[in-house]
């Protein structure tokens, strides 16, 4: 297999060869050669490596001017180890829902906990689209679920166990007509089914990437929230969450705007609307400065090796 190198066949059965700049030795970065050609090249890139017209132009990331990404080392972050991690029992975790609706876009269903320390997980994704509204309440209460054209959904594995479930506001429109002539909204069919929502919140993009930014993920390394695979869209749209951007013309006279490309956020809505009824905590970071308090000690445990004790059976 040559590095840099990639075939397929398209969907009309059409061989496709994609070469990468890497395929060449003399380019290929950790290389001498390589990292002189490098240097070299980015400096025809304002941004350098993260340049949205190098990753376009260069990397073969096609999308890539479609706005500069909300987390530019997602990469990097989701693939070292601790924000994304393998599935675990949530013993110590109050769990809680959050769905954001959709039909011919995908609706999205997440299971996230806290627990006594404050550190965030979400645990459970179902995620798609032209899913029936029965067929999701019925894996929501933990049925798995197998639809016409094929699909299967896992049922949810923490069904009953979330204390309250939060859903996009959309839903309480009353814009579903029954066979009785009235009109009623999605959350009151979904409440039909036994499944019952609280109003969330729409919006909060910039807000939520900076309380991910500036606390849950202030250090990659010891992260506050983390994201099971379990949960493949939540991982994967992370990645593709990109701003708004006005063309150079435009940008000279207003600045940019702070509102994301509203496209692949399905599965980024849902979490959203789950961490704005948990604002990070700032007190809490002070206390680990504050000699004597109780987060004070624990800190010190930790640092000197005892590690923290529980009274968890």
């Amino acid at each position: 297999m040559i590095s840099g190198l990639t075939t397929k066949i398209t969907s009309a059965g059409i061989p496709v060869v994609r070469c990468h700049y890497s395929t060449d030795p003399k380019k290929r970065a950790g290389t001498p050669e390589g990292d002189i050609w490098l240097a070299q090249e980015l400096l025809g890139y304002p941004g350098g490596i993260k340049s949205p017209r190098w990753r376009k132009e260069m990397e073969i990331e096609y999308g890539a001017l479609g706005g500069t990404r909300l987390f530019p080392e997602w990469e990097q972050w989701a693939n070292n180890g601790k924000i994304v991690i393998a599935p675990f029992e949530p013993f110590g975790y109050h769990l809680y829902g959050s769905y954001d609706h959709g039909w011919r876009n995908p609706a999205c269903y997440l299971v996230h906990g806290i627990n006594s320390d404050g550190l965030i997980a979400t645990f459970y994704e179902f995620y798609g689209d032209h899913v029936p509204l029965q067929k999701i309440s019925e894996l929501i209460h933990g049925k798995d679920i197998t639809l016409a054209d094929g699909r299967r959904f896992r049922g949810n594995p923490f069904a009953e166990k979330e204390i309250f479930k939060i859903a996009d506001p959309s839903i309480w429109a009353e814009d579903q007509p029954m066979v009785d002539n009235t009109n009623k909204s999605i959350a009151e069919l979904f409440r039909r089914s036994g499944v019952y929502f609280s109003k969330g919140e729409r919006g909060g993009d910039a807000m939520v990437a900076e309380w991910l930014y500036g606390h849950y993920w202030k250090d990659p390394l010891n992260p506050l929230y983390r994201i099971t695979t379990a949960c493949p869209k939540l991982i994967w749209e992370l990645g593709q969450q990109r701003h708004k951007e006005y063309s150079p013309q435009v940008a000279l006279h207003r600045n940019q705007p702070e509102e994301l490309i509203d496209k692949d956020n399905h599965a980024w809505d849902s979490a959203k609307m789950f961490f704005q009824k948990f604002p990070p905590k700032p007190q809490a970071n002070k206390a680990l400065h504050k000699p004597n308090t109780f987060q004070w000690w624990r800190k010190m445990a930790a640092k000197e090796g005892f590690g923290t004790r529980t009274f968890r059976i």
